[in-house]
């Protein structure tokens, strides 16, 4: 899970204004792309990298690669395109949904908090006490009660210590694992963890639903396949959806 510190990306448009226009077959290149082309002038260049949009949120394969491979030891055969599959519709296209429905202010306010949490408790502070309004929460059982985000981010993590500021879908956290058992099953192994949340989504909890009513870019073709059908020709329900 990789720490997002910005708080919004900036889009840039496709159609930049031509530095120099020499020529009369490049003024009619540049007539026709501003009045007959089907490209629309608006288009965005994502950042470098990016594979799919949700929602107006870029997504890269950086972001989504260390997720993927933290899944593995749920399924040693499973395919690389299978993992980054899970890695998307559990972690990263809810966390994309959950950043594009913020506002920056809010998105801001929620890192400032956790950044001041961090700061505390790497100094060796009980941070729960330091900031109170988000108080730490312990969280405990095997994979299906952390949920897949929580899972992935307590993975290789030395008991005791706290991690870095982390996003999950709608919230920034820093997190330490307590305690874990040595089940030789993955999906079955029991953990404690402390988690400070900070929240900049109300209800974290509809983000998968928000992901499968979004609306998808896909910059790389390749990355189409591995959204599920459902969620590619989901469509969402409305007052004006027929029956």
């Amino acid at each position: 899970m990789t720490s997002r510190t910005d708080v919004k990306r900036p889009l840039r448009p496709l159609c930049s204004p031509p530095r120099s226009c020499a020529g009369l077959g490049l003024l009619l290149l540049l007539a026709g792309c501003q009045e007959g082309t089907s490209e629309p002038q608006d288009q965005p260049v994502w950042p470098e990298g990016t594979v799919l949009v949700c929602d107006g949120e870029p997504i890269t394969a950086e972001e989504v690669d260390p997720i993927a491979l933290a899944l593995q030891p749920l399924g040693p055969r499973f395919t690389l395109p299978h993992l980054r599959r899970l890695a998307l519709t559990n972690v990263c296209l809810p966390l994309a949904a959950g950043r594009a429905q913020t506002d920056s202010s809010r998105l801001g306010q929620a890192l400032k908090e956790a950044m001041a949490f961090y700061s505390n408790v790497s100094n060796g502070h009980d941070g729960s006490s330091l900031v109170p309004e988000a108080p730490t929460e312990l969280i405990e059982g095997a994979q299906d009660s952390l949920g897949v985000p929580l899972w992935v981010l307590i993975q290789g993590q030395e008991p005791g210590e706290w991690s870095e500021i982390e996003e999950l879908p709608g919230r920034y956290v820093v997190a330490r694992l307590l305690e874990s058992n040595d089940d030789p099953q993955p999906q079955r192994r029991l953990y404690k963890v402390e988690i400070a949340s900070f929240a900049y989504v109300d209800n974290s909890s509809s983000l998968p639903s928000a992901a499968l009513n979004a609306s998808y870019t896909f910059v790389d073709p390749v990355w189409e396949l591995l959204i599920p059908g459902s969620w590619r020709y989901h469509k969402p329900e409305g007052p004006d959806q027929a029956d």
